[in-house]
């Protein structure tokens, strides 16, 4: 996947307010979110809460998996995996749902959601292929991405719709 990762900080939200008002002074403080016990970690989404999503290394940098931490960056929970050795989590939405994807295999990937304040990883499967990313979630639970069909040929955007039992 990707190698020599590194501490990313998303600070683009920040950028935008500068942009927006140029007149007003603005001081930002890059904060350390820590690692899952490797060499760093990599951030890829935030709330307005102030939670952060990415990945981080775990003990020894034997894989890297899914995060999330808590109101204002504080503290980092391993999401894990569906079954594999590696996760990246790309977004969070208000109700602290994460999405993202995981190894089911070394080959195999799909994207997951997990439940409100970042609980139970659940696999979102496929459109018949082997693999599938979430990208994005919003504030109702819609999550957008991609995912292979049964001939893994090119890539398919698609988007989830909450089910409602």
């Amino acid at each position: 996947m990707t190698i020599g990762r590194t501490l990313t900080l998303t600070v683009a939200a920040a950028l935008v307010t500068c942009v927006a008002t140029p007149a007003l002074a603005q001081t930002y403080t890059a904060i350390e979110l820590g690692s899952l016990g490797g060499s760093g970690s990599e951030a890829f989404g935030i709330n307005a809460s102030g939670q952060v999503v990415g990945d981080a290394y775990t003990p020894r940098d034997a894989a890297f998996h899914a995060f999330v931490t808590g109101m204002n960056g504080v503290g980092m929970t391993d999401l894990g995996t569906l079954g594999g050795s590696n996760s990246i989590a790309y977004a969070i939405n208000a109700g602290g749902q994460v999405v993202g994807y995981s190894n089911i295999t070394p080959e195999v990937y799909h994207a997951f959601i997990t439940g409100a304040n970042s609980t139970r990883m659940t696999d979102l499967g496929t459109l018949g292929g082997t693999y599938s990313l979430a990208w994005g979630i919003n504030a109702s639970g819609q999550v957008v991405g991609y995912a292979s069909l049964p001939s893994n040929v090119g890539l398919h955007h698609c988007c989830q719709r909450r089910r409602h039992d």
